[in-house]
């Protein structure tokens, strides 16, 4: 009975797989070649070629150019027995790997990237073959608000802090304010991380402060770690920290205020489709209507209510109807000749 060609391509490619070395310059095509007919599998040096390109969309396959002829190995941080990227895989790397780098420590990143390009090339092979592969062009994500560019982050800086928090080891740091203008040094007790929007904040306790703090990362430089371990907040959970309003800011962050106001129409429908909270109520009058509900008292809130300013009226809580006339007074007087 003839052999199965399928079969004996698969186990061609398999042994190719295997003699793939893992560091170095590479091994050449003529060379697989020829271990490829030790093994029992006599073929071409093109075909050899076609089987590494054809591969190359699977695993983490690197082609060493710098020299010819050229060198094929497996990319750093890549293995045989993990190099394989599904559809799913490659989809999932190809949607998150942006968001995941401020949150990825350098190392673990420089682990990822063989990842990231192998997704990269899988959907780019699959694009004219697969409706999957052109998933990425199908979806994108934009922004509610007015998109601004991120700020820049020094990667040494980025690498200490990430370092510092896996190890749970103390910081150094140079931070600036932008509220009043001033550089301080800080030692830090590094807590979490978290993205914002686009930026990323250090979550963490000040030496001779007890309250846990934000410090946005674009703002720090100069960072060093101590051999110091954090002795504060051990248990520190930042799951239910950033649940509780933390990361919304304003001299009122996180207490918890009943909202109520006069919304006109458009707003009205807006909101029945988006409500601010679980618990939001609204009735409807002839010309709009009225909601309630209990949210964080917040910079954010305030920005969005005067992002509305002409389609709603604060008329409780009393000292959030008064900033709002206030911020709106302030803002008319810029516009006085």
């Amino acid at each position: 009975m003839p052999a199965n060609p399928g079969r004996n391509t698969l186990s061609r490619q398999w042994e190719l797989l295997r003699l793939l070395p893992t560091s170095g310059s590479g091994a050449t095509a003529r060379w697989l070649q020829e271990q490829l007919a030790e093994a029992g599998f006599p073929t071409t040096k093109r075909t050899v070629e076609r089987d590494l390109e054809d591969l190359s969309t699977v695993f983490a396959i690197r082609k060493n150019e710098k020299s010819v002829p050229f060198g094929f190995s497996w990319s750093p941080a890549s293995s045989f027995q993990a190099s394989a990227v599904s559809v799913l895989d490659a989809l999932t790397l190809s949607l998150v790997q942006e968001t995941l780098r401020p949150l990825i420590p350098s190392f673990m990143l420089g682990a990822l990237k063989p990842r990231f390009e192998q997704a990269s090339s899988k959907l780019s092979a699959l694009s004219g073959k697969s409706a999957a592969g052109k998933w990425p062009q199908k979806v994108a994500s934009v922004p509610a608000y007015l998109p601004m560019l991120a700020p820049k982050i020094d990667p040494a800086c980025l690498a200490g802090v990430q370092q510092a928090l896996i190890d749970e080891l103390q910081l150094t740091c140079s931070y600036y304010s932008a509220h009043r203008d001033l550089t301080s040094e800080l030692v830090l007790e590094p807590l979490g991380l978290v993205q914002r929007g686009n930026i990323t904040y250090l979550i963490a306790t000040a030496i001779r402060y007890e309250d846990v703090r934000q410090f946005a990362l674009h703002r720090m430089s100069g960072v060093t770690i101590s051999q110091t371990p954090i002795t504060a907040i051990r248990d520190f959970d930042l799951k239910a920290y950033t649940a509780s309003s933390a990361m919304q800011f304003g001299d009122n962050a996180g207490e918890l205020i009943t909202l109520e106001a006069w919304v006109n129409e458009g707003l009205l429908r807006m909101l029945r489709e988006t409500p601010l909270s679980d618990d939001m109520e609204t009735m409807s009058s002839e010309d709009g209507g009225w909601i309630r509900a209990k949210v964080a008292d917040s910079w954010e809130l305030e920005w969005w209510l005067l992002s509305h300013t002409g389609s709603i009226a604060v008329t409780a809580p009393t000292g959030l109807k008064q900033r709002l006339i206030q911020r709106l007074n302030r803002g008319l007087e810029l516009y006085e000749d």
